[in-house]
């Protein structure tokens, strides 16, 4: 039993860690109440992104710029 349990959180780790390496070479930028705002900054050439992508958060949009 230790050693399914062991795989199985090897296994979890790994999938968290490769779920996580797109926004680990992203730039925070701010948070937004709207995805119209959040996508208006993110197009807009004063970010410096070429990329960017508004996550939903908690308490609005997140905008990263890659």
């Amino acid at each position: 039993m230790k050693i399914k349990s062991a795989i199985a959180a090897s296994v979890f780790v790994i999938g968290a860690l490769a779920a996580g390496t797109g926004i680990a070479n992203a730039a925070w930028i701010g948070n937004y109440a709207t995805y119209d705002g959040c996508a208006a900054d993110g197009n807009s050439p004063k970010t410096g992104g070429t990329q960017w992508e508004c996550v939903q958060a908690g308490d609005g949009w997140d905008l990263y710029t890659y």
